[in-house]
């Protein structure tokens, strides 16, 4: 018994050590003393902001707590920077403050991605200044070998490019920064660089690269979770190019989507233009039926289908999300019902800022300008065999020149059959014939000939070879 008793001693002993020096650890940890530093916070947010914050920031202790109050006096000094437009105030701390070499690089990653996103938001329309702060910061990156970091940024660079309009840079960061990613098969990031690439591409007017971005783009989201922001933003997109192929009702379903998931985050901002562009698929579809406008056939107006824009959007939505932006698309609907190219130029004088901004609204509404235009061209020929050019511009208010080229166009896109005989001033208009059906039928007889001759000389070709 006092052999056990001595072996067990020894254990004994040791474990009651290590639980004195578990308690000495978190005792340490209890008492970690951080009263200056949230002294200097509170002081903060009374008087001296960026001095206060600066002290916090150049405090040498380095414990949890103390690590977590740096965490936030980095944040309110972004804010405060923001606030005085000291912008390269905000890029000398982030180089120069010990804060970010002692923490980790996961934490420190997290940290300069959020300052960035605080810049974003107190300053969303200065893109020089949000260019010049991330440019640094790759800098910063590629100095300390930052690599992840630096994706990030030049991610959130390609973004910013992109709303300056420099597609052209965007499209090269992007292209580099999509070779990187491949590599490590970062998803999350590839399917936010696949969406900026479709933008792009899509700014470019190149829908082909644009859609197959997207489609990169959705590939990579279904084999990870995607916030409701992001998919909000994939939903958005793909209704963007349903509306390019003119696909208006699965359009409109997408925005649908993205509108709902927005408005379940209260994310106004974000909302109103997918409100925006529900408004504008319904007005474009109800148009289509109505003129019977498309890319193959001809102009016309179906009275049988009256153009209905009434219900574009349900009370709650134009209650909750009243603005100068959907007064603008109201307006736009009402020109459209009516016809008249003079309310919908005036709309478009009036709502210039809303309306102009947005690329694939002012695209779409300068193709319905047109539409109406050759509509209403229509209507007033269609009575006439030969009529004055000068009456028809009198009748549409609008200058000769311009009456002139429209008509000039319709008739090389074959629109309606007709002259301009611009010595008198008059276009004459031909009768619509009947299509020789007989001339059709023998040209698809000479073309399945031709491919029965052809097929026959190949088989012949082989036969001679397999004799040979």
């Amino acid at each position: 018994m006092t052999a056990d008793a001595m072996e067990v001693e020894p254990s004994t002993h040791a474990e009651e050590e290590a639980h004195k020096h578990d308690a000495d650890v978190v005792e340490d940890d209890d008492d970690e003393d951080v009263e200056d530093l949230e002294d200097w916070m509170d002081n903060a947010k009374v008087s001296d902001a960026v001095g206060n914050l600066t002290q916090v920031m150049e405090s040498p202790k380095s414990g949890p707590k103390a690590t977590q109050i740096k965490e936030r006096a980095v944040y309110e000094l972004t804010r405060a920077h923001c606030g005085s437009e000291n912008y390269s105030a905000i890029v000398q701390f982030l180089e120069t403050s010990a804060f970010f070499q002692n923490v980790t690089k996961a934490k420190c990653a997290k940290v300069v991605r959020q300052v960035l996103d605080i810049v974003c938001s107190l300053a969303p329309t200065a893109y020089a200044m949000q260019r010049e702060i991330c440019e640094k910061i790759v800098l910063w990156c590629q100095r300390e070998k930052r690599s992840f970091l630096r994706q990030r940024v030049e991610a959130k660079l390609a973004a910013i490019l992109f709303h300056q309009d420099l597609f052209g840079d965007a499209l090269a960061l992007i292209d580099r920064l999509l070779g990187e990613l491949k590599k490590i098969d970062d998803k999350q990031l590839l399917v936010e660089t696949h969406l900026m690439e479709s933008k792009i591409h899509f700014g470019l007017r190149n829908v082909p690269k644009a859609k197959a971005a997207l489609t990169a783009s959705r590939t990579c989201a279904n084999a990870i979770y995607v916030a409701p922001n992001l998919q909000a933003s994939i939903d958005t997109m793909s209704g963007t190019i349903h509306t390019e192929e003119g696909d208006y009702n699965t359009a409109h379903s997408y925005f649908l989507e993205a509108f709902e998931q927005l408005d379940q985050m209260n994310e106004k901002a974000q909302a109103v233009p997918c409100l925006k562009y529900m408004m504008l698929c319904r007005i474009l579809d109800s148009l289509t039926k109505t003129l019977k406008l498309s890319a193959k056939g001809a102009i016309g107006a179906d009275k049988t289908n009256p153009l209905d824009v009434a219900n574009l959007i349900t009370s709650r939505q134009a209650v909750k999300y009243a603005s100068r932006d959907l007064e603008a698309m109201n307006a736009i609907a009402k020109a459209a019902t009516q016809r008249s190219l003079n309310d919908y130029e005036t709309v478009l004088k009036d709502y210039a800022e809303e309306l102009q901004t947005d690329l694939l609204i002012k695209y779409h509404l300068h193709i319905l300008q047109e539409q109406l235009l050759e509509s209403n061209l229509i209507r007033i020929i269609e009575p006439y065999s030969c009529v004055e050019l000068s009456h028809i511009a009198t009748l549409m208010e609008l200058p000769l020149p311009i009456v002139e080229k429209k008509l000039s166009q319709m008739i090389l896109d074959g629109k309606f059959q007709g002259i301009l005989d611009q010595g008198k001033g008059q276009l004459v208009v031909y009768e619509e014939t009947e299509k020789d059906r007989a001339m059709e039928k023998g040209l698809q007889v000479l073309e399945n000939m031709d491919e029965v001759v052809t097929t026959l000389f190949e088989r012949s070709k082989a036969l001679r070879t397999l004799m040979m």
